[in-house]
């Protein structure tokens, strides 16, 4: 979508309504800070919706310009929201193309959690947010994780810090780049939010 588009303009997510507080997509932070000035309860469903979304799963995935681009300064910028998004759907896909395959992923993430790792991270979630998050670091393409002793941002740190869900990636994807990906291998750090 472009940048001067919202998710809320898009027919099929016009009557979105923000999500309740006890809604299991909210973070925890976004939880924490519901009902405080400037929080999700002080906002319409369309401010709530074109300030959080800029790029969204499903039958169709959007993206915005400004992430697909580049743009600094952007909400985004630094990760790909286009591969987290897709993701979502290989992994839907995953589900009839190789049944065998994507019954791994609920137990990896399972051990993942069961261990500790991604604390604090929005990977540990939902299984659906482990696989997109984990695709992201796959193709270098996401924000860097640091839990104070281990940092995760490329293929082979995802590698040595999650061997499940790296060998399972493994099994999907044949490569580590995508050559638009304008995020590949730049390290960059997520904006600082006021």
């Amino acid at each position: 979508m472009a940048e001067t588009e919202m998710e809320t303009d898009l027919p099929e997510h016009r009557d979105w309504k923000k999500p309740a507080l006890d809604d299991r997509r909210l973070t925890p932070g976004e939880r924490e800070n519901y009902n405080k000035p400037g929080g999700i309860a002080s906002m319409t469903d369309r401010e709530y919706w074109n300030k959080r979304a800029r790029g969204m799963g499903g039958n169709v995935v959007s993206c915005a310009e400004e992430n697909l681009l580049g743009y600094p300064g952007t909400r985004y910028y630094g990760e790909n929201i286009l591969v987290h998004e897709f993701s979502h759907n290989i992994m839907g896909a995953l589900r009839s193309a190789d049944s065998a395959l994507f019954n791994q992923i609920g137990p990896a993430y399972e051990a993942a959690k069961a261990k500790g790792l991604y604390k604090g991270q929005y990977a540990i979630n939902t299984v659906a947010e482990y696989w997109a998050e984990g695709t992201q670091w796959w193709f270098w393409s996401n924000y860097e994780f640091y839990d104070g002793n281990t940092r995760v941002q490329t293929p082979d740190d995802l590698k040595s810090y999650d061997p499940a869900l790296y060998n399972i990636l493994s099994q999907v994807y044949t490569s580590n780049h995508i050559p638009a990906d304008v995020y590949h291998g730049k390290n960059v750090r997520p904006a600082r939010r006021p």
